[in-house]
């Protein structure tokens, strides 16, 4: 006969089983002694349930010296529970063990998983990360996410989009960040490269005749590390032909919609507003503002100023210390900026000024009264790009940072909320050590396609592209635009990105060759689900929304990878990798 490992989950035993005869398995999650027996909270993934084992039981000295986390098997009966704690049902009963198996013995744990709070680094919890999901908090945040998935899937599919695999071994192509590289044996000296996106699939799926696609995809991005960024993300493509900007962001926004309704998450507004890149970095100084923070950048005209620099600054009310001047000025400092004055809006007077530039002080008391104002106002005098990013960052400190610590609501009043923003006409250049390269990617159709094949160089960041990102509390969580699907044009942008004719055809010329069999007009979006995950879960690192991440420095603990490999297979891929 075959062996049965249980007839219940921990998690689903009610009263409507008392008396019954029961089986379920789990894990010692905690184990304690006392004259009337041994009780054990036994775990799986849907629950806890109590079980004793009575003085008399033929397995009570065996049990006796289980450690927690060790697996059992428990035959026994359901009975009310004498002392409840009634917050579920599985809570109003308990479980008299009868026979009891030990499945597995765990030796002593590196840290305690019984619950939330743990004291572990998160290093040994990424060493020993099969144990760190048992985690309540971890366990439920991969629920969430399969939730969270399986939600969007269902969507997508009522709107007749069709989920397509794309390949993980392609070809490199430019498209912002290095590539991961696969060796390929039987090619000697060539390689594959792992997908920064499905980008150009997708596009070439459009030029395939399907309408509307969508992929759950494995990406790979060989970049700097940070809390939101993993070398491997997943990322939720949608692509669709004979499409609008506008289309595409009203499937988005019902989309989400649906998914905070379906999942109960919270409430947002039934479509979001929208500004430009422009108006982003004129505000908020960043292209992805957290809206939770009401706090706007304010342009202070205290003369007329003809070499194109601006002053710039933002109101706040804080306590303004040595320590607090000393990690704004390094902010200020770290984005290039060389002046920082915080002027005392009270006492009406320059309290910090490490620029050249002389004030007026009747002048500034003058322009700054028209300003409704608390404590300080913090700003710079630089060129206008350069005073943006400065600012912004600074906000962004004191929205990361600052406001977890000062109750003022004038400054953070929403931090529930979840504030979602598009924001559009995004330029389609910008300039990276004196080279142009493409905003978002080299696929992006401008708004005005027929202005780009007469365009010169020097008049690159003139031109829109027809792109769009969604921010979320100071992420972008999401980012698209309408493609190009003329030839002519496509081939233009790849030579004002300084790509040769060599160049062209050999990373692209696959890719230009579809455009000679008729291509539609179309455009699409990616999410970083793993980004998304982490806001809505209200985490701070994306590395508690994916099973098994990397740390930091981009090094698997558990598996200790990446790590060096043998002579032996050096030598079947020929390759000799010099040290």
């Amino acid at each position: 006969m075959e062996k049965l490992f249980r007839t219940h989950t921990c998690g689903n035993l009610t009263q409507g089983d008392i008396t019954k005869e029961i089986i379920i398995s789990g894990w010692v999650k905690d184990i304690r002694i006392n004259k009337f027996g041994i009780f054990i909270d036994l775990r799986d993934m849907y629950g806890t349930t109590q079980v004793i084992v009575k003085p008399d039981n033929g397995y009570y000295h065996e049990i006796k010296n289980v450690k927690v986390e060790s697996v059992l098997k428990v035959i026994g009966t359901v009975v009310l529970r004498k002392n409840k704690d009634a917050k579920t049902a599985n809570d109003m009963i308990e479980v008299v063990a009868k026979d009891i198996e030990i499945l597995s013995n765990s030796i002593n744990l590196p840290f305690v998983i019984k619950n939330d709070n743990t004291l572990a680094s998160e290093e040994l919890r990424l060493q020993y990360r099969y144990l760190d999901l048992r985690r309540p908090a971890m366990n439920y945040n991969i629920k969430f996410k399969h939730q969270v998935l399986s939600c969007l899937r269902t969507l997508l599919n009522q709107n007749n989009f069709l989920e397509i695999d794309t390949p993980c071994l392609t070809k490199s192509t430019p498209e912002g960040a290095r590539d991961f590289l696969v060796p390929a044996r039987i090619q000697k000296k060539n390689f594959y490269a792992l997908p920064q996106s499905p980008q150009i699939y997708k596009q070439l799926l459009m030029i395939s005749g399907i309408d509307k696609y969508y992929q759950i995809a494995k990406c790979f991005r060989d970049e700097d590390f940070r809390a939101d960024r993993q070398p491997e993300f997943q990322q939720l493509d949608l692509e669709m032909a004979f499409t609008t900007s506008k289309e595409i962001k009203l499937i988005v926004e019902n989309m989400i919609i649906s998914l905070f309704n379906t999942l109960k998450i919270g409430n947002i507004p039934s479509t979001f507003s929208s500004i430009t890149y422009d108006q982003a970095m004129d505000l908020y100084g960043s292209d992805k503002p957290d809206l939770r923070c009401t706090c706007k950048l304010i342009n202070i005209n205290i003369n007329n100023n003809s070499d194109g620099f601006i002053y710039k600054g933002f109101i706040v009310n804080d306590k303004m210390n040595e320590t607090t001047i000393k990690k704004i000025t390094e902010i200020s400092n770290q984005h290039g900026g060389k002046t920082l004055i915080i002027y005392d809006l009270i006492k009406k007077k320059i309290i910090h000024n490490n620029s050249k530039v002389k004030f007026d002080d009747l002048v500034l008391a003058e322009e700054i009264s028209k300003i409704k104002y608390n404590n300080f106002l913090i700003f710079v005098y630089e060129q206008q790009d350069v005073a943006n990013k400065v600012m912004g960052a600074i906000r962004s400190f004191y929205i990361n940072d600052l406001s977890k610590r000062i109750n003022h609501k004038d400054f953070m009043n929403n931090i529930e909320n979840f504030e979602f923003i598009w924001i559009i006409d995004w330029p389609m250049f910008e300039q990276e050590e004196n080279k142009w390269q493409a905003c978002h990617h080299p696929f992006t159709s401008p708004k005005n396609p027929e202005k780009l094949l007469d365009i010169k160089n020097k008049d690159l960041g003139t031109l829109t592209a027809d792109a769009y990102d969604l921010v979320l509390n100071g992420f972008e969580i999401a980012g698209g635009s309408i493609r190009i699907h003329d030839y002519k044009l496509q081939k233009k942008i790849f030579e004002l990105l300084d790509l040769s004719k060599t160049e062209i055809e050999n990373k692209f010329g696959f890719f230009l060759s579809a455009f000679n069999y008729g291509v539609p007009p179309h455009g699409g979006i990616a999410f970083g689900i793993d980004r998304l995950l982490m806001i809505l879960i209200k985490n701070e690192s994306i590395r508690d929304t994916i099973a098994f991440p990397k740390n930091n420095r981009g090094i698997c603990l558990l598996t200790n990878s990446p790590s060096e490999i043998s002579s032996d297979q050096l030598s079947i891929l020929n390759l000799e990798f010099k040290k």
